[in-house]
């Protein structure tokens, strides 16, 4: 909760690599019953009252090149799981088109969920972790040619998902 008196509030947003976590830098600009400006981050009282309007204007200065730096990260991470969403999605088509199937994908922050059509029915994901890619790109094939040649021979098996997948954003292998 701000201060009494509270005269600016400014929230920075630090999003982790972890969709699960954000990280909120709060500062506020108050003034105390006394008259006197004082800065505080993140519940800590700065040691002594801001001397003159220099101080604040520095401070003001600093946040926003946080905010910046902050913008400039994320589009560079964006860039990334761009590149590594291209990567995966060019070696799925690729392997699409040579074994026949068809599949979907959805992407979130931290992975690419890969969807593998069965049957007009039946389905199954694999979940490829952006931090891991390269360690599964190379074993993708082989998975999905085990799945679906166990899925062909007559065994069938449940996954957690939990919605259907009748969707019309399938990628047809004869498309590819």
């Amino acid at each position: 909760m701000p201060p009494i008196n509270t005269l600016c509030c400014c929230v920075l947003l630090e999003e982790s690599s972890d969709r699960w976590y954000r990280n909120e830098t709060h500062l506020h600009l108050f003034r105390t019953p006394e008259q006197q400006l004082w800065v505080e981050l993140n519940s800590k009282r700065s040691p002594a009252p801001v001397s003159d309007i220099g101080e604040v204007v520095a401070l003001v200065q600093a946040f926003l090149q946080r905010v910046e730096q902050q913008k400039a990260q994320a589009a560079k991470r964006q860039k990334q799981k761009d590149l590594k969403v291209q990567a995966i999605l060019a070696q799925v088509r690729k392997i699409a088109k040579e074994d026949g199937f068809d599949f979907a994908t959805e992407v979130d922050t931290v992975k690419l969920k890969l969807i593998i059509r069965l049957s007009d029915q039946d389905y199954f994901a694999i979940l490829i972790p952006f931090n891991q890619f390269k360690e599964v790109l190379p074993k993708l094939r082989t998975a999905i040619q085990a799945l679906r040649e166990t899925y062909n021979s007559g065994v069938r098996f449940t996954t957690h998902l939990k919605r259907g997948y009748g969707r019309s954003d399938w990628v047809r292998h004869q498309d590819l």
